[in-house]
């Protein structure tokens, strides 16, 4: 699948059509041509930063022991 289409899936339940929606329609409402339902696509999601491992031990310290 191209870089450049993003797949998402109608949220109405009587429809549940996939569709193929261009990467710049990120953040942007687009209708669906099978039911006319607005879909809001989602903005590009943004890597999740994991704690130091200093900062773990810290959190895992406090914790009481079971």
């Amino acid at each position: 699948m191209p870089d450049n289409v993003i797949r998402v899936m109608c949220p109405n339940l009587r429809c549940r059509s996939i569709l193929a929606v261009p990467s710049d329609a990120r953040g942007r409402l687009v209708r669906c041509k099978s039911c006319g339902t607005n879909i809001k696509i989602p903005a590009k999601a943004e890597p999740k930063i994991e704690a130091a491992p200093a900062e773990a031990e810290q959190k895992a310290a406090k914790k009481p022991a079971a």
